[in-house]
C-alpha cells in the first residue's frame, strides 16, 4: 500500500520537474520570439511552454509527461480533419480558457497551466507580477488558437 501511495505522490512532482525542465528549455531555444522584456511574442512559444509537456512539441500528444497521464493528450494537428475539415476554433478557445473543461487540464481554480490563460483579479503573471487584464488574456488565447490552427495536417 505504501509503494503505491508513493507511487501516486510522485507524479506531481515528476509533472512539475518536466514543465520546469522543458519550458526552460523551449524558451531558450527560441530566444528571437521573446520580447526584450522577456514575455513571450508567439504562439509557437506560448504551445511549448504550456501545451507541450503533455501534447508534444509537435502537438500530436506525444510529450514527455504523456505517459504518466491515466488519458492520453489529444492529438491536437488532426483537429480540423475530425471535425469534417473545419478547425474548431471556439472549441479550442473553450479549452484554453476553462469554459470547456478538459478532464486531463485540471480544475478551473488550477488549470494545470496555472493562471496564464485565466483572467482574475487575485490572478498574477508571477510573483508579485500585475494581474493580467481581460485584453492580455484574450490576445494570448488568440496566439495560442492560432498556432494550433496552423498545425493542422490535411
Amino acid at each position: 500500500m505504501k509503494l503505491g501511495l508513493r507511487a501516486a505522490s510522485s507524479l506531481p512532482v515528476l509533472l512539475l520537474f518536466s514543465f520546469i525542465t522543458l519550458s526552460t528549455t523551449v524558451l531558450a531555444q527560441d530566444s528571437a520570439e521573446m520580447s526584450p522584456t522577456g514575455q513571450i511574442t508567439s504562439g509557437k512559444l506560448d504551445f511549448r511552454q504550456y501545451c507541450a509537456q503533455c501534447h508534444g512539441k509537435e502537438g500530436i500528444g506525444n510529450g514527455p509527461v504523456a505517459p504518466a497521464l491515466k488519458k492520453k493528450p489529444a492529438n491536437l494537428t488532426v483537429l480540423s480533419r475530425n471535425n469534417g475539415g473545419v478547425f474548431p476554433e471556439q472549441e479550442v478557445r473553450d479549452f484554453i480558457d476553462g469554459s470547456k473543461p478538459a478532464e486531463g487540464h485540471g480544475t478551473r481554480e488550477m488549470p494545470i497551466w496555472g493562471y496564464a490563460f485565466m483572467y482574475r483579479r487575485s490572478s498574477h503573471t508571477g510573483p508579485g507580477g500585475a494581474p493580467l487584464t481581460e485584453a492580455e488574456v484574450k490576445h494570448k488565447i488568440a496566439r495560442l488558437v492560432d498556432y494550433v490552427k496552423s498545425i493542422q495536417v490535411q
